[in-house]
């Protein structure tokens, strides 16, 4: 048989199948506390095998695995962790991704499940990626994200805006968790906080808040943002993380709304991935847009000029743009309510 001479090199196509079994080793790893023991001693394949009652050799290559990708570390034949693993993948650190990295995990794994039924439309994922938000582990998993991806950025930014000191109510809008009220109140003794929320979250959103010790600053408020009016409570702040998004192609009305439910002189802010000046690779951009369209929304990205100009339409000024987390492009837009 003559088979033609190939004229392009297959191999990077080869090597994003093969590395799609990284992910998946990590969240094991994370799963059955690997990180953590090795927080307790550094210790060797065949100790390691032992205690978690393994096959050594299907161990030894996870633990190339991880090293390869800078999660452990090996010094005499002796694995423990790089100092990313201890920020980040131990679960007594109050960093722990392990939940925000499962929740990540399942998007993917309902996406490539129905991958082909989804681009067909036969399948659709806006209705149980919304229901999702209301059970424990998923807020928890959102929960620890913010932890990772530029809380104290974004709060140290909104703190900082004028007239923050004299800020007496502010509304979170999608606030599940409430790590951002909780912490701009601490951040303001004297400012109360709103949760803005699916009806369905609102009752973990509160219990969260008040075992956090905010329950008496903190109330919550079931609403969907697409379709009902917001409370008009003359907000100092509106807040919005992640979920703008969730209104792209229609967002005009709901930034309507956003303005007559804030005093004049108040502020919006709303922090998102931006593609403009983003560090991420095209790639990364690409996969997480695949993610997010699949899942039934129209796109995670809004660009701050884009927000800018319907914010403007809506009242709005005297813009502010900061990277909360320029690593992962994700960026706080801030506006004054004229």
């Amino acid at each position: 048989m003559n088979y033609p001479i190939p004229e392009q090199d297959f191999s990077p196509v080869h090597g994003l199948i093969i590395r799609g079994v990284t992910s998946q080793a990590i969240i094991e790893a994370v799963k059955f506390k690997l990180f953590d023991a090795l927080e307790m001693k550094p210790a060797t394949a065949k100790e390691l095998a032992e205690y978690f009652e393994f096959d050594e050799l299907k161990l030894r290559a996870m633990l190339d695995l991880l090293q390869a990708c800078d999660l452990v570390q090996s010094a005499d034949g002796l694995f423990s962790n790089t100092h990313l693993s201890t920020e980040y993948l131990v679960s007594s650190s109050p960093l722990y991704q392990g939940l925000a990295m499962g929740l990540t995990m399942d998007f993917c794994a309902a996406v490539n499940r129905d991958m082909g039924d989804l681009l067909k439309g036969k399948a659709n994922k806006r209705d149980e990626s919304d229901s999702n938000w209301g059970a424990a582990e998923a807020m928890e998993g959102t929960a620890q994200e913010s932890l990772s991806s530029g809380l104290h950025e974004t709060i140290y930014a909104i703190s900082n805006l004028p007239g923050f000191e004299d800020f007496r109510l502010m509304g979170d809008l999608g606030g599940n968790h409430g790590n951002y009220t909780m912490s701009l109140l601490a951040r303001n003794p004297k400012m109360d906080g709103m949760i803005l929320d699916l009806p369905h979250v609102v009752p973990l959103a509160e219990e969260r808040c008040r075992e956090k010790g905010y329950g008496g600053r903190i109330s919550a408020v079931g609403l969907d943002m697409r379709e009902d009016e917001l409370p008009q409570k003359d907000f100092d702040l509106i807040f919005a993380s992640h979920v703008l998004y969730a209104c792209q192609g229609n967002m005009k009305p709901l930034l309507e709304k956003i303005a007559r439910s804030i005093r004049s002189g108040g502020w919006f802010c709303a922090n998102h991935y931006a593609k403009t000046g983003s560090p991420m690779s095209t790639q990364t951009i690409a996969s997480l847009e695949v993610i997010t369209t699949f899942a039934g929304y129209f796109s995670h990205f809004i660009e701050p000029d884009v927000l800018e100009s319907e914010l403007r339409d809506c009242g709005f000024g005297n813009f502010r743009r900061t990277w909360s987390d320029s690593s992962k492009g994700i960026m706080l837009v801030s506006a004054q309510k004229l």
